[in-house]
């Protein structure tokens, strides 16, 4: 009997990796579920600049947004990078750029715990830091993870179902079956990479079998901030999704402030319960990309224009259209609408061109104020003219209110327009690819994504005094 418990004592130790050597392949276990809400700060990227710096250095970083990945496999979300969407549909593309992240969060990783700051993203999913050694990689401010000091580390095998959600995977040698990774970004953008399971600590709390990717060779990766990526994707291999999160939640105050957001995961986000200014809309599925957390845009008001006109403006694009986001012009399974995608890691909107167009057209009508040159310095393209001496809160902007199968969202001119001296531009770009609807137009709200039933709330909100 004391044999026996002493061969099961030992059947439960934990693979850990040979000190000095290559770290054990394993399987990845189920993460520590959580059992109460976890409570994280936001850093702004380029908080330490001034307001104008910040925002432009955010819009160039958006403007790189839309685009699809070369090989991305349907459903991954793996990442993007420019092109045309209706080719990427084809070919079964991702349609957002990810690899970019304008808020920060902190984790430990690692035995002895490693602290580090992710970009949070959710247009993409798997969890990657730059790893020692680190052949080539972008510049990081944070000293980079070495996962043969740590205990906990251990690779997943090539041959296992984990590793089999990644597209670009194979073995990392013919005696090493080390599951070795490519996630491809925009132009020349990618990381490379092998996958790993370690201990993650996400504010106090500590979750142990966490699927991560420890890259060595990153290019076109997040700012300098940030050594890695937090995908927040509907995917199998996101954070959320790992944690067996059922909902969670974000707040972002102004861009310029500097109040961090907060970012809720887990049981207990009730912050929009009693709030009344929210609307609830049902999250549209995708069979081409199920890890995107897609709206179905049906409408796009300017000022007090008529739901049917909203409809109107919204099916003429959609009819006229040459690309096709996801299965339909709309990705929600309609073709009078299209499919818009929520993004924190996007700071400017997108808006497919027709549409895009048509929005310009109206604000021009309704602002009645010269139009400038596009703005050099922001990188915007629908700027007016203020009046000497008049800044962009005195002068009249219309409410402009998006659709989501029926909800309307109304955006007005904090969430539309940033002063840019004697201009104010629109926060909003033009793209032939899938819409997007940025952190900018998110600032001041409660975001909450409720993955048990399908749905956003946005909620009207202070996020500067959001304890």
């Amino acid at each position: 009997m004391e044999l026996l418990l002493v061969l099961l004592l030992f059947l439960a130790l934990p693979v850990l990796p040979a000190r000095g050597g290559s770290p054990a392949p394993a399987q990845a276990p189920a993460p520590t579920p959580r059992r109460a809400a976890v409570r994280l700060e936001l850093a702004r990227v380029d908080a330490n600049l001034t307001g104008h710096d910040l925002i432009r250095r955010a819009v160039q970083r958006s403007l790189g947004r839309p685009g699809v990945v070369a090989g991305a496999r349907p459903g991954t979300g793996a990442g993007a990078g420019g092109g045309a969407v209706r080719a990427a549909a084809d070919k079964g593309e991702a349609p957002v750029v990810a690899g970019g992240g304008e808020y920060l969060v902190k984790l430990g990783i690692g035995t002895p715990q490693h602290v580090f700051s992710a970009a949070i993203d959710t247009a993409t999913n798997l969890v990657w830091m730059q790893c020692q050694p680190c052949v080539s990689c972008y510049r990081q401010l944070d000293p980079f993870f070495n996962p043969r000091l740590s205990s906990s580390f251990a690779v997943v095998p090539c041959t296992s179902d984990t590793c089999g959600e990644l597209d670009e995977h194979r073995c990392r040698s013919e005696d090493d079956d080390a599951c070795q990774y490519t996630y491809k970004y925009s132009g020349n953008g990618e990381t490379k990479g092998t996958l790993a399971i370690e201990k993650l600590a996400i504010g106090s709390d500590v979750f142990h079998g966490v699927v991560f990717g420890c890259s060595d060779s990153s290019a076109g990766g997040p700012p300098a901030q940030a050594s890695g990526l937090a995908g927040l994707g509907r995917g199998p291999l996101s954070l959320v999704t790992q944690l067996s999160v059922r909902r969670f939640m974000y707040c972002l105050p102004p861009p310029t402030s500097a109040t961090p957001g907060k970012l809720v995961l887990g049981p207990g986000v009730d912050a929009v319960r009693n709030v009344s200014d929210k609307v609830t809309v049902t999250m549209s599925s995708s069979t081409r990309y199920p890890s995107y957390y897609y709206l179905n845009l049906d409408g796009l008001a300017v000022g007090d224009q008529t739901p049917r006109r909203a409809a109107a403006r919204v099916r003429s694009a959609a009819a006229s259209a040459t690309t096709t986001p996801t299965d339909t012009p709309g990705g929600g399974g309609s073709a009078n609408a299209y499919g818009m995608i929520v993004d924190v890691a996007s700071t400017i909107s997108f808006l497919e061109a027709s549409l895009y167009d048509e929005l310009a057209e109206d604000l021009e009508q309704e602002i009645r104020l010269p139009r400038a040159t596009a703005s050099r310095r922001l990188g915007l393209d629908l700027c007016f003219i203020l009046p000497e001496g008049v800044g962009m809160d005195r002068v009249y902007v219309p409410t402009v209110s998006l659709s989501f199968d029926g909800r309307w969202l109304e955006l007005e001119r904090d969430r539309l327009f940033v002063e840019d001296g004697r201009m104010m531009c629109l926060m909003v770009g033009k793209t032939n690819g899938v819409s997007i609807l940025g952190n900018f137009q998110q600032q001041n709200m409660h975001v909450l994504y409720n993955l048990r039933r399908g749905k956003i709330t946005f909620a009207k909100a202070n996020c500067e005094s959001m304890s």
